[in-house]
């Protein structure tokens, strides 16, 4: 797919902007990513980002939601394991207005005891929301990775951000700072919003990112584990690829649909061709630098266990022969072109493609490379992933 809307730039303070022009929509999209490497306190980024919302120069949390709402548009942020993002979706006539808005609570640099106090019991509100919820599968996909980096929660622990400084705040919030940062633009913009950007994000000043080499650790690679008891049970099946290459991580997303997204899917025909009746199945993959783990997450019965474990390698061998280009194509591929018209969806799909490659890709060149899939290529994929560390984890209830 040709797409000449889209420009990338690096502007004079090193960080990346990729744009896509669509005049004749009402509405602008954007978004900006922090990278970082989670090495600080676990919890202090996540903290930074709420501090961000509560002071901005002279305005404070009640003017800054003010002046959203004088948009028409709440600037949203969150919290990865390795990057920080915020975006917004806008009415053009506002866009000027919003992005200032935006530089200026992220050009903040000073903070004291009455915004920690503010931030404070908003975290450990969400570090309650989250403990209340059974989050053993997601705890265990998060404690895979090799580089022990990745395995905290990016919520942390109330008792322990209770005692984080202003100072360690402080330092994470400049390590936020670094070239690697980029921003995609997207929808009805002018000329104009574009030098609005060069001439304030383009100006703070940046550091290089410490790009620090992985822990050489203990891997973990038993491959049965069980976690609690229960006749009610989940099986995880996770998949380890320690050094993917560009074309299985272009590829995990497409093997994902394929085998897991709707009821034609691999996994549903052949579980059901032997007994089982799945109506959902959570499919997923993650990617940290050269890390990719694959994974799958079912309901079944203690009973079945056995059953379904025995089927797993069968399942394997045949997701190889899946038509894998007509279940996704029409949906991964051919419906790309939709996202041109939706400037919020088209910059949330950047955000993504950035977390998985750790760089700023076109759709354009997304497309082009996708493009050459064939059902051999995304089989040989597959078989690479079956092929890499396997771990099976039973979770009783």
């Amino acid at each position: 797919m040709v797409c000449n809307q889209e420009r990338r730039s690096v502007l004079r303070n090193g960080s990346t902007l990729l744009t896509c022009s669509a005049p004749h929509l009402n509405t602008v999209a954007f978004s900006i990513v922090l990278p970082f490497v989670p090495e600080s306190t676990p919890g202090v980024y996540h903290f930074v980002e709420h501090m961000f919302f509560e002071r901005a120069g002279k305005m404070r949390a009640k003017q800054i939601n003010a002046a959203m709402n004088a948009n028409g548009s709440e600037i949203m942020g969150y919290t990865a394991v390795n990057y920080m993002c915020f975006n917004f979706m806008c009415r053009k006539e506002v866009f000027s207005s919003q992005i200032s808005l935006l530089f200026s609570m992220l050009n903040q640099r000073e903070y004291g005891e009455e915004e920690f106090e503010k931030v404070l019991p908003v975290v450990r509100n969400e570090i309650f929301e989250y403990e209340f919820y059974d989050t053993r599968a997601g705890d265990i996909l998060r404690d895979l990775w090799f580089d022990s980096r990745y395995i905290s929660s990016v919520l942390g622990s109330a008792s322990v951000l209770e005692r984080v400084s202003l100072e360690e705040l402080s330092e994470a919030r400049e390590k936020l700072f670094n070239k690697d940062v980029c921003m995609f633009l997207a929808g009805a913009f002018s000329e104009d919003d574009v030098h609005k950007i060069e001439d304030t994000f383009g100006q703070m000043l940046l550091t290089e990112r410490d790009n620090t080499p992985a822990r050489e650790e203990e891997k973990e690679t038993r491959e049965f584990n069980r976690r609690g008891r229960g006749r009610e049970m989940q099986v995880l099946v996770t998949y380890h690829i320690d050094h993917a290459d560009r074309e299985l991580k272009m590829a995990a997303h497409w093997l994902r649909s394929a085998l897991f997204d709707g009821l034609d899917a691999t996994f549903f025909r052949f579980f059901g061709d032997h007994g089982f009746q799945f109506y959902s199945v959570d499919g997923n993959y993650n990617i940290r630098g050269d890390e990719l783990v694959f994974s799958y997450l079912a309901h079944i019965e203690k009973k079945e266990m056995k059953e379904f474990t025995a089927l797993i390698d069968e399942f394997e061998e045949a997701a190889e022969k899946t038509d894998f280009l007509s279940l996704v194509r029409p949906y991964l591929y051919d419906n790309a072109v939709l996202l041109l018209d939706n400037p919020e969806r088209l910059c949330s799909h950047y955000v993504d493609t950035w977390a998985d490659l750790s760089k700023a890709v076109t759709l354009g060149e997304e497309t082009d490379f996708c493009g050459a899939f064939t059902n051999e290529t995304l089989a040989k994929c597959w078989r690479e992933i079956t092929s890499s560390l396997r771990r099976i984890f039973y979770i009783g209830k």
